[in-house]
């Protein structure tokens, strides 16, 4: 076994990142003497590959998610989608739904900082929110909602998605 495979060794496919590669590989200088670590390399990323990335970027079949998140009071971010490790889910579709009866709703719906979207939720009535493209969520990034006016607790986000790595 060459340097590369004894250095991964004790990792499993479920919890080895895509980063590891790069710390472990580093950089790699092809030559005759390498050629048993270039091969050990291209087997564990294809092994990876294989792993989390079956559809090399595309929708993974079976994978669809309906992710539902109650918001708990005003101007506090409750997370709606929330990717793990070696996971990608894109989401197509985020509609909200207040089930008081008196009054709007404002909300903002954001991935990490960035507002996506931001309007007030018609009361006994479920809306979708208009998304100009198809959002893609990995670990680090957060799908949250904020009731910013109203009461939060009768404000609900409802999101599908589906992953893209797993």
């Amino acid at each position: 076994m060459s340097e590369l495979g004894n250095q991964l060794n004790s990792q499993d496919l479920d919890t080895v990142l895509a980063s590891t590669f790069n710390t472990v590989g580093g950089r790699v200088f092809p030559d005759l003497r390498s050629e048993t670590g270039l091969l050990d390399f291209i087997a564990v990323v294809d092994a990876w590959r294989a792993t989390h990335a079956q559809a090399y970027g595309g929708v993974i079949p079976d994978s669809g998610t309906a992710y539902s998140v109650t918001a708990g009071s005003t101007d506090t971010p409750v997370d709606l989608v929330a990717a793990s490790n070696n996971e990608v889910v894109v989401v197509n579709a985020i509609s909200v739904t207040n089930a008081g009866g008196a009054a709007p709703i404002g909300f903002t719906i954001n991935l990490g900082n960035t507002v996506l979207a931001a309007g007030d939720a018609v009361p006994s009535l479920s809306m979708p929110v208009a998304l100009q493209y198809a959002v893609s969520i990995s670990k680090g990034q957060t799908l949250t909602i904020t009731a910013t006016s109203g009461t939060a607790t009768d404000l609900t986000a409802h999101a599908s998605g589906v992953k893209s790595c797993q």
